[in-house]
This record gives structure tokens, C-alpha cells and sequence, in this order.
């Protein structure tokens, strides 16, 4: 989705035409379980929803998946605060979801609400930057600070590519 799902500032505040978050879209930190000291495992399925120019939009990740939460070396962990699991749980599940599959979604994981309240699948597929961009933006919601949001981000965008 080159440039098109994430529009306003992800690491600052916001702007005219982000994302907002309304009343009914209150998302959740996933319900993970530890599989390993370094792997999670999603408990239930996570739904993250979020409206862009107003079309909703979701993410549905099924339970079962295996994830490395945020995958961050341990000298890291002194220099920023920021530790595998966290504040930014959601985020590290959404990113490593569309990590995956390499930007290229699943049927039904990533869809919009169309005018006559159906859920439909979006065409397309997610750039390596807009997958650390949504990571960033769900940092942001969840309340990582800003300092710690930016080392992430950097860190995503610096290093993701041997993941991607």
C-alpha cells in the first residue's frame, strides 16, 4: 500500500488527515503467551482497526501466530528502555504479521468497511515502509514515548530489510 494507508505524522503528534481513533475503535494490546524467552505466541485472534479519510480499515491477525515481539538486542534494552515485550506489543505483532508475508497479505487479513457496512479484502500489498510506519503509529496509540518510538522506528527501518 505504497503511501496510501498511513498519512500523518507516526512519530510526532498528529495532523490534518491522520488516522484517528474514535470511540468505537478502541483497539487492545494482543493477548500473547510465551513460547520461548524469545517468542510469543498469539492467544486469540487480534483485530486492529483504524480510519483513514473516512474509510475503516482492519488488520486481523489469526490466533496461533508466532511472533518475536519487538526484536531488539539487549544493549539496546540499556541504552532506551525498550524490551521485547511492552508498551509496544501490538505494534511488534502487526509489523512481524506483515513482516511475514513479506507485505503480501493474506485473504481477508487486511480489509475496509464498504459503504454498506461489509467488511471487503483490500488489493494490494504493504511496502517495507509502511509496515514500520504502522509499527510506529501503534507505538504512538499505545503510548510509547516519543524517544523510545523514534529509536524503534530507526532501528525497524535501519535493520528490517534482513527480515523483510
Amino acid at each position: 500500500m505504497t503511501g496510501g494507508f498511513l498519512v500523518g505524522t507516526v512519530l510526532g503528534g498528529s495532523r490534518k488527515g491522520s488516522v484517528t481513533v474514535t470511540d468505537d475503535l478502541q483497539n487492545k494490546q494482543p493477548d500473547s503467551v510465551p513460547v520461548t524467552d524469545k517468542l510469543y505466541r498469539l492467544d486469540e485472534e487480534y483485530e486492529y482497526c483504524w480510519e483513514l479519510l473516512d474509510t475503516r480499515y482492519r488488520i486481523v491477525i489469526p490466533a496461533g501466530f508466532i511472533y518475536d515481539g519487538a526484536s531488539i538486542p539487549r544493549f539496546v534494552w540499556t541504552l532506551t528502555g525498550l524490551r521485547p515485550d511492552g508498551l509496544h506489543r501490538a505494534g511488534a505483532l502487526v509489523h512481524d504479521w506483515i513482516y511475514r508475508h513479506k507485505g503480501k497479505l493474506p485473504a481477508s487479513s487486511h480489509q475496509y468497511l464498504d459503504k454498506n457496512g461489509q467488511w471487503r479484502n483490500v488489493i494490494g500489498q504493504w511496502s517495507r515502509k509502511d509496515a514500520d510506519r504502522m509499527f510506529a503509529r501503534l507505538m504512538r496509540e499505545f503510548g510509547v514515548s516519543k524517544f523510545r518510538r523514534r529509536m524503534a522506528y530507526r532501528g525497524v527501518r535501519l535493520f528490517g530489510w534482513m527480515s523483510w
